[in-house]
């Protein structure tokens, strides 16, 4: 008789268990070419209130509606660039609506600030719809 022994180790992905979230910023409006809500900018016109490695993105509109239920195109929409979207890439010449971004950092984020997770934020009833 053989004797088969193994064994299943569970690695994370993610050394963060939790996420602390940014404020929502909105520098720009989509008059002209788009709305673009990039991470260049806005850490240029906020220093110091994004993580310099943000784990996630989330884009709405000025009313809290998700950008990813609107249906429009958006040519960025990640941790690295931000978010932009392009007005002349939009269906039946429609313009992009206004739209705020906000990044998932690691917690504490701001450091030294208690964390602000996303659980806090659904009992708040400020998540996206």
């Amino acid at each position: 008789m053989k004797l088969l022994i193994f064994c299943v180790i569970l690695i994370s992905t993610s050394k963060y268990a939790e996420l602390c979230y940014t404020q929502w910023f909105d520098r720009d409006n989509p008059s002209g070419k788009g709305d673009y809500e990039t991470l260049k900018d806005l850490r240029a016109e906020n220093p110091k209130k994004i993580c310099s490695q943000p784990l996630t993105i989330q884009a709405a509109t000025l009313s809290g509606v998700s950008a990813l239920s609107i249906g429009q195109v958006f040519e960025v929409y990640d941790t690295v660039t931000g978010f932009a979207c392009v007005n002349s890439q939009q269906k039946n010449e429609e313009c992009c609506l206004d739209y705020k971004v906000r990044f998932g950092c690691p917690c504490p984020w701001p450091p030294g600030k208690p964390p602000f997770s996303a659980v806090e934020d659904a009992q708040k009833n400020t998540t996206l719809t």
